[in-house]
């Protein structure tokens, strides 16, 4: 994998399709999987390109984002997009807002050529998480919750990222998106709560 072409297709993509406080954003969480990476052991530049890709699609029109998840959905090597976009369908009046991940992996996948199954997981779950997921996919989840531009996050939730271990920061980001849909009365997805309780579970048995 050329990872510098990559980067410059996602790049490219961020000015192309993104509004700029989506392509900071984007950037701000690319840092954030470096160093989480970094922390825990896995390739640093592979948590920055999932970082950086996450949400080209975000700004792109939401029949194209549909078009773009259902398409790589039927593809039968991207068995985890078709999860995801599955789990999406499941739930109609959520599917809209997070759609944009696995039409961000379709869109890797077919324009860059990106085949490397962690970097294309991490960007179709960034939104939507799941129990089984690989280390990659956990750490852009959590970047994206915890990108120090979120206005949200507390010295506590710095010293978070800083100290505990992958899945405890897991369920510590997830934990902070729900409170932030709580105190901005927006509704949260079943499969957010039993995701949450589900983490939390299994934490609580280790």
């Amino acid at each position: 994998m050329d990872i510098a072409r990559t980067e410059a297709f996602v790049e490219e993509a961020l000015g192309r399709w993104c509004k700029p406080s989506r392509a900071e954003h984007s950037r701000s969480v690319a840092a954030m999987a470096e160093r989480l990476c970094g922390r825990f052991g896995l390739d640093p530049e592979l948590g920055r390109l999932a970082g950086l890709a996450h949400d080209i699609a975000k700004d792109k029109p939401l029949a194209e984002q549909w078009t773009e998840a259902r398409a790589a959905a039927a593809t039968p090597d991207l068995g985890f997009i078709a999860a995801a976009v599955a789990r999406m369908e499941a739930e109609p009046a959520f599917a809209d807002k997070i759609i944009h991940g696995p039409a961000a992996a379709a869109i890797l996948c077919r324009d860059a050529g990106l085949l490397d199954a962690d970097i294309l997981e991490a960007v179709a779950y960034h939104s939507s998480a799941a129990v089984e997921m690989r280390p990659l996919a956990k750490v852009v989840f959590i970047a994206d919750k915890i990108e120090p531009r979120r206005p949200y996050l507390t010295e506590a939730d710095r010293a978070a990222a800083a100290t505990l271990g992958l899945d405890e920061l897991l369920v510590h980001a997830l934990g902070l998106s729900i409170s932030w849909l709580r105190r901005n009365d927006r509704a949260i997805a079943q499969s957010t709560i039993d995701l949450y309780n589900a983490l939390t579970k299994r934490e609580a048995a280790k």
